[in-house]
């Protein structure tokens, strides 16, 4: 089936752009096609996705000028003097829930370029006509329901998520409290939906395969979030089986390490975690 190339979204820009007022005549890289090895397919099914978002800062302060200036790959986002904030760096389906690791990857190999002035709709989502055309050949085309392989559709189905998002105007770290922040502002979101990659300091949703939030996988989700001193309330279950919740002010506490696949959560508070019905450890 012949494809045109998508584009990934981006996310809240601190000054507020329509659709397609983030082209810029300065933006002219060229060179945005990707060559697909055929060793780089992987084609098998997803039951999850992620959406993942990027501060923009933090991404421009690693480059140098020469990277940055008219007609280079990250001009747009980095150089152009337009104020961007998260942006959205991928919409990637995941493998199988209880099998991570195993992602799809570039299902369809190689993908034509797509059109300039296709992608440049999507510029305020994503300010990069490179990154665009990356994550639709290497995640695009892999979505469960082939209906939304095709670019348009893809986008469409991208750019809704994208639109149910309350994003922060600032970058947030990794903790508990951040989470909180997603958790309070997104109400659609369910609870352990929110991860955080430490590594690339990107924030992370989960949704299932019928695009509704889900609690991220156990097994997937990046390293320290809700661990050790980032989780406010810690609940573990005893090796009886019973159901104890751990604040700060117990004398375990410290020493208290929450294993999510084995169903130990973190709380925000020692309410919430008796409403869910844990037990003040004794």
């Amino acid at each position: 089936m012949k494809r045109l190339l998508p584009l990934f979204f981006c996310s809240i820009v601190l000054d507020v752009f329509a659709a397609g007022e983030c082209a810029s005549p300065l933006d002219t890289y060229g060179n945005y096609d990707n060559q697909i090895p055929r060793k780089q397919i992987n084609d098998v099914k997803s039951e999850y996705y992620v959406l993942s978002y990027t501060w923009t800062p933090r991404y421009c302060a690693k480059l140098g000028k020469d990277q940055t200036k008219p007609g280079s790959k990250d001009y747009l986002q980095c150089g152009s003097g337009k104020q961007f904030g998260y942006v959205l760096h991928g919409f990637w389906p995941q493998g199988r829930i209880k099998a991570s690791g195993n992602y799809p990857r570039a299902c369809e190999g190689d993908q034509q370029k797509i059109d300039r002035k296709l992608l440049e709709n999507y510029l305020c989502m994503t300010p990069s006509v490179w990154l665009l055309q990356h994550e639709y050949e290497y995640h695009g085309t892999c979505m469960h329901d082939e209906t939304l392989e095709e670019p348009r559709a893809y986008f469409d189905k991208a750019l809704e998520l994208h639109n149910t998002l309350k994003l922060p105007d600032r970058e947030l770290p990794g903790d508990t409290a951040s989470i909180q922040w997603f958790m309070d502002n997104n109400p659609q979101f369910k609870q352990g939906s929110v991860q955080y990659s430490t590594n690339s300091k990107e924030w992370q949703f989960c949704y299932d395969n019928t695009f509704t939030s889900m609690t991220c996988p156990a097994n997937a989700r990046p390293a320290n979030i809700g661990q050790a001193d980032d989780c406010p309330v810690k609940g573990n279950i005893s090796s009886s089986g019973k159901k104890y919740y751990f604040t700060s002010a117990h004398a375990n506490y410290a020493a208290v390490r929450i294993s999510r696949d084995k169903g130990e959560k973190c709380f925000s508070s020692a309410e919430t975690a008796r409403a869910a019905g844990w037990l003040e450890a004794p």
